[in-house]
């Protein structure tokens, strides 16, 4: 099983508002996967502050998250990460 297969049966597994029946099944899944963003976002930003931290270099990190240095220092300096 590949990482991103991994990640895909953890994210359809999550179920939080799935079953309200005060949505319809496509809003709760929407409601959902925003939730799931919301809290992965937050999950990058704390790794990429811990990963400056450590000494990692904005080119490392941007490798990492599959994007380049420019763009990661774009969007995470400002916040120090946290």
């Amino acid at each position: 099983m590949s990482a991103n297969s991994a990640a895909f049966e953890h994210l359809t597994g999550f179920r939080w508002r799935q079953g309200d029946p005060s949505l319809a099944d496509t809003e709760a899944r929407l409601c959902d996967l925003g939730v799931l963003r919301s809290v992965l976002e937050e999950a990058v930003e704390i790794a990429v502050y811990d990963a400056r931290a450590e000494g990692v270099t904005w080119a490392r990190i941007g490798d990492a998250l599959g994007v380049t240095h420019q763009a990661v220092i774009k969007r995470y300096r400002k916040g120090g990460g946290r």
